[in-house]
């Protein structure tokens, strides 16, 4: 399992979801109340599985040489008000981001993030690492693969890693192609009834 977290932050760094210094991840541990998490201060490059913090979903940690990530506390409040979900990551995707940043709203431009991330909500600001942002974020998750934080990036939950790293992608690319869109005189979404379609068609 932290062999599959460490690969997790490599490649999305290497996409250039997170910076060196950004985002974190963590996964449940046998489906109980304790997960492993990404260490606040390791660059996520090299990270090792050796620098992986195990906490509880209390907040207290239980094994690691380092901290766990500032934003623990979005990481555990998610676990607590679901137990469907076995992973969660946090990144600052750019375009997702700065579009959000910019009024802009990420719809069902492509059947991908129509079946997948059929209705996106974007979280008001709140500072990060806070108990605050925690209690939001564990308030909204329910039903949702993926909630973007104003200002600050995304948080994904999956029932595994994969499912959260999909979402993460998708989210991405969505955003990618809606500035390419926007570029050349707006983006066109598909049509709710399509977006129907597509649900019954891919859900069979």
């Amino acid at each position: 399992m932290g062999a599959k977290l460490v690969w997790c932050m490599k490649a999305l760094h290497a996409r250039g979801l997170i910076t060196g210094s950004g985002g974190n991840a963590s996964v449940r541990l046998g489906g109980g109340d304790e997960i492993l998490i990404t260490p606040s201060g390791v660059y996520k490059a090299e990270l090792e599985e050796s620098d992986l913090v195990r906490m509880g979903l209390d907040g207290k940690v239980l094994d690691g040489r380092w901290k766990p990530s500032s934003e623990w506390r979005m990481h555990t409040e998610i676990y607590r008000k679901r137990g469907d979900v076995n992973a969660v990551i946090h990144v600052h995707s750019p375009y997702t981001t700065g579009l959000t940043i910019a009024g802009r709203n990420i719809g069902p431009i492509t059947p991908e993030v129509a079946l997948i991330l059929p209705e996106i909500e974007v979280l008001e600001y709140v500072c990060p690492g806070t108990e605050d942002l925690g209690r939001l974020v564990g308030s909204r998750i329910a039903g949702k693969r993926a909630l973007i934080l104003q200002n600050h990036g995304v948080v994904s939950a999956g029932r595994d890693l994969l499912e959260a790293m999909t979402a993460i992608e998708v989210l991405e690319e969505g955003a990618i192609t809606t500035f390419v869109a926007s570029l050349m005189g707006g983006a066109k979404v598909i049509p709710k009834e399509e977006v129907e379609l597509i649900k019954r068609v891919y859900k069979r």
